[in-house]
């Protein structure tokens, strides 16, 4: 077959878009393969930044939860410090105020003992008092007797008799009834004097007694417990979710063009010259 100039230029045309198909082509798979290489690598460094940056999230929420764990346990044994200094305060006081009852019941006690005490020898004298009335009330009947006995001894002794006899004699006996009743009224007297001493003396003793108790301390109460300290709630820390690995990459997907889609734009070139020159 002869061709003529056009076809000669058409086919070394076509030739030089072959071969120059085929070397762009070569280049073309020699950046689609480092674009490749180069996707992985980075896709394993973005996998390693992205599980490394989840390490250290895990780290941080950590270091977070033990931060707020040390804080409220201070919290809480400070709490617990205070609430124990509390008890020991009011089992202090409690303790004072027994110490003070148990001083005012002993005081109190002994008041009473003194009153006793004071209101028998108030009694004792009065007791003492009342006998040297009775005593000296017989003393004085006595004498009276005496005193009546003598006139009468004298009577006779003058030898008076008769009516002048019994004169003397009836005034004797009517002045010893006189002080007989003197005595008997005084005894009553004295009787009731001594009554209302020792209802006094009784009083006084009640009123002593009285005073007495209204200086005593009442039985001290244990105040109530404080509330016991409570457990300091935590916050919720959430970790964040694992990381996902990135899908692998794909070959040729970020190529612009790749060796087949060259070859194919010359094959066509080829099959156009072609036509164009009656070939088929």
């Amino acid at each position: 077959m002869v061709f003529g100039v056009g076809e000669a230029l058409g086919l070394f045309s076509i030739g030089a878009s072959i071969f120059g198909g085929a070397s762009q082509a070569s280049s073309q798979r020699t950046a689609i393969n480092n674009q490749y290489k180069y996707d992985k690598e980075y896709t394993d460094y973005q996998d390693r930044t992205n599980l490394q940056n989840w390490n250290f999230r895990l780290q941080e929420n950590q270091v977070a939860r033990q931060n707020q764990d040390n804080n409220l346990r201070y919290y809480e044994q400070s709490a617990v410090r205070s609430y124990n200094d509390q008890l020991a305060i009011r089992d202090y006081e409690f303790q004072n105020q027994m110490r003070q009852y148990q001083q005012s019941e002993k005081i109190y006690g002994m008041q009473l003992k003194f009153n006793n005490q004071a209101a028998q020898v108030a009694r004792e004298s009065e007791n003492r008092r009342f006998q040297e009335i009775l005593t000296g009330m017989a003393f004085d009947q006595q004498d009276m007797l005496v005193k009546m006995l003598q006139e009468e001894g004298q009577v006779q002794a003058l030898g008076v008799s008769g009516r002048s006899a019994g004169k003397v004699l009836a005034s004797a006996v009517a002045s010893y009834g006189r002080n007989q009743a003197i005595l008997a009224e005084s005894l009553v007297s004295a009787k009731k004097e001594t009554k209302i001493a020792r209802k006094q003396i009784e009083m006084e003793k009640y009123g002593a007694d009285l005073n007495a108790n209204a200086r005593r301390m009442l039985a001290p109460i244990k105040a109530p417990a404080p509330s016991a300290p409570l457990r300091m709630p935590r916050a919720v820390i959430l970790d964040p979710p694992k990381p996902l690995e990135l899908p692998d990459p794909v070959k040729g997907a970020s190529a612009k063009g790749s060796a087949f889609t060259i070859l194919g734009s010359a094959a066509a070139d080829i099959a156009k010259l072609g036509g164009s020159a009656g070939w088929w």
